[in-house]
């Protein structure tokens, strides 16, 4: 049964609704708040306070009320590369990357005090703190850069290992020697010219965290992702979406700007809503948040 997927973005004051829908049904809902701003994504240049091998974790002041928390996992994991092929005909993950955890010895090379960079992969929740991992990246719509990695990995949901011999050779020619490369899904069958433009993209973010890095004192920001629409929209509208629409102008001309330099394909599934009212009441997304309300209430 083919799927028919829809986006659905509302903007009021109170905030962004994004829905998505999936023959008709409401499948994903995601809220971002006028008065709240998201952490996941950021990258900062913390400070040390407390390592705890019993715990297997660190904890490190990164500017927020709460410390954020560090696993020992989270340093030089190599799970993080287990969705990447490194090869066009195999989907094995390069066992250099499994030295980095193994010698990694938490009393020698973690000390109170020390700067660390860290990025932050899960909000903070009920009084603790953000979670974060070493394993830095720096997203761009069609790859992502990581520093402190020398590789090239090519998502594995592309399949034809003709096109992932196409990818890997054309990033190949500007990949920054000592830097890590992901060549996200959606980069399938884009030009030469849109790949290279979004690596320059990113790569302009890059060195624009490494002069924050060098210049600011810890605990401080060096970068902040997206807000969620803007994730959303590089995240999760692939071509399987058949349309976007939104009920905010702005918005919309944002949208349109970032189509026309990743994916100038889909600009024809992106829509503005005309009339009156909110996107969610005319294609009946509240009567689906209503039904979800009145279901967990039950409960």
């Amino acid at each position: 049964m083919k799927t028919d997927k829809e986006m659905f973005i509302n903007v009021s004051a109170g905030g962004t609704r994004i829905a998505v829908t999936e023959n008709r049904k409401l499948v994903e809902l995601h809220i971002e708040r006028a008065d709240y701003e998201r952490m996941v994504g950021n990258i900062y240049k913390g400070k040390i306070q407390n390592v705890i091998p019993g715990m297997q974790a660190a904890f490190i002041d990164i500017g927020y009320e709460s410390n954020a928390f560090l696993p020992f996992s989270e340093i030089g994991s190599p799970e993080n590369l287990k969705n990447l092929s490194f090869e066009d005909d195999d989907d094995g993950i390069m066992q250099s990357n499994t030295t980095i955890k193994r010698n990694f010895n938490p009393e020698k090379d973690l000390s109170k005090g020390d700067d660390i960079l860290v990025q932050v992969i899960k909000e903070p929740f009920s009084g603790k703190g953000p979670r974060v991992t070493t394993e830095v990246s720096i997203p761009g719509s069609l790859m992502v850069l990581v520093p402190n990695g020398n590789y090239i990995g090519i998502s594995r949901k592309i399949s034809d290992k003709y096109e992932k011999r196409r990818l890997r050779r054309t990033v190949k020619d500007f990949k920054p020697e000592n830097f890590g490369l992901i060549v996200r899904t959606i980069a399938q069958g884009k030009e030469v010219s849109i790949l290279e433009a979004d690596f320059k993209r990113v790569w302009t973010k890059w060195k624009e965290l490494d002069q924050k890095i060098k210049k600011k004192k810890a605990p401080a920001a060096v970068f902040r992702d997206f807000t969620t629409s803007d994730q959303v929209i590089r995240d999760l509208f692939t071509p399987q979406v058949k349309r976007l629409i939104v009920d905010d102008k702005a918005l919309y001309k944002r949208f349109s700007t970032y189509l026309k330099d990743v994916s100038p394909e889909q600009l024809k599934n992106l829509e503005l809503m005309k009339g009156k009212g909110t996107i969610f009441d005319q294609d009946k997304i509240e009567d689906g948040l209503g039904r979800i309300g009145e279901y967990i209430r039950s409960k």
